[in-house]
């Protein structure tokens, strides 16, 4: 914890036609303003600079419900190929074998993007995963989407391989989610994608 400030010069005056000015000395400049050097390293050092540093470092977690729009075209007469919601968690529907979506994203402009978590359950345990990947794509246009971190595994965050600053001027972000081929039978369920940003 960064204590609080409490300063520690204080100025005596002088008085007219009774002190002489002089450099040196106890109550001379020279003393008193090495006094008052001192105090201002103190306060950058105690207190300024570590405020500044926290600030500077501190890492943000962005909690996201999974509100995830088909990415494929939707066909009534075949299985369903997308995630569906059962209250604030995406579920892959009980007669489809895949599901496929995405959602958009909005970071704040100009911050690092750390890594990319994603919370949720399979059953059996093992077989296929869910792989949602963090993209972007440039705003004035539909060229491809530029990956910037992917994960395929529950509760273990996945680092970006390169820096990865958000830059809202020029692109958009989304997130895209993916389960290839499993069981019928198979359940799986994603609870939540957590992206922390500096």
């Amino acid at each position: 914890m960064i204590p609080f400030y409490i300063p520690k010069f204080s100025h005596t005056d002088w008085i007219d036609n009774e002190d002489r000015v002089q450099a040196g000395g106890v109550n001379g400049f020279n003393i008193r303003f090495h006094n008052l050097e001192a105090e201002f390293a103190a306060l950058a050092h105690d207190h300024l600079n570590p405020v500044i540093h926290s600030l500077a470092n501190v890492e943000t977690c962005l909690s996201l419900v999974p509100i995830l729009t088909p990415s494929k075209p939707v066909n009534l007469a075949s299985a369903p190929m997308h995630w569906e919601m059962d209250g604030d968690i995406a579920q892959k529907p009980s007669t489809a074998t895949e599901a496929h979506g995405i959602m958009n994203i909005t970071l704040p402009d100009g911050v690092e993007i750390k890594s990319l978590r994603m919370t949720g359950t399979r059953d059996p345990g093992t077989g296929a995963m869910p792989t949602a990947f963090l993209r972007r794509r440039v705003v004035a246009g539909n060229e491809g989407s530029a990956e910037i971190v992917k994960v395929s595994a529950f509760d273990v965050p996945a680092i970006p391989a390169v820096e990865a600053k958000v830059n809202n001027r020029t692109h958009r972000h989304f997130l895209q989610v993916d389960l290839s081929t499993v069981p019928i039978a198979d359940k799986v369920k994603l609870f939540c994608f957590q992206i922390t940003y500096q």
